[in-house]
């Protein structure tokens, strides 16, 4: 019973060791009308009719991640294209360090994606990404 607790708690905190690029493909973001923009990479298993709900946004507030927007079923749903870029509507961006993370399907098959960034906000109030994974 020991070992396997142990092995339990070997598993446990190696499960959150993984980077994002072992569990999802890169989502990639840029700035359009000083707010980030999402796209993904053409080349994936899924077809081109692809779609999405809103994304799961998380920001670093100090040490902790808070969720400033999660993924509904009952949003709606985008038409995705790869490398074309789509913003979502209703999230506060503001400078600060961001995770955001997105499952995109064709119907039958699902693939996430992430990205991890920070934003800095300039004297004259425009944004710039820094991409961090």
């Amino acid at each position: 019973m020991r070992i396997f607790t142990i092995a339990l708690v070997v598993a446990f905190i190696s499960s959150g060791c993984i980077s994002h690029s072992a569990q999802y493909e890169p989502l990639l973001v840029r700035l359009k009308n000083n707010e980030p923009c999402f796209s993904i990479s053409s080349g994936s298993s899924l077809d081109n009719s692809l779609s999405s709900h809103a994304p799961t946004v998380m920001k670093r507030e100090g040490g902790e991640w808070r969720t400033i927007s999660e993924p509904a079923t009952y949003s709606p749903v985008v038409r995705l294209d790869a490398h074309d870029c789509h913003q979502w509507n209703g999230i506060d961006w503001e400078a600060g360090e961001y995770d955001v993370a997105l499952k995109v399907t064709d119907g039958n098959e699902a693939i996430r994606y992430a990205t991890r960034f920070k934003m800095q906000k300039n004297a004259k109030g425009q944004l710039r990404v820094f991409k961090i994974e």
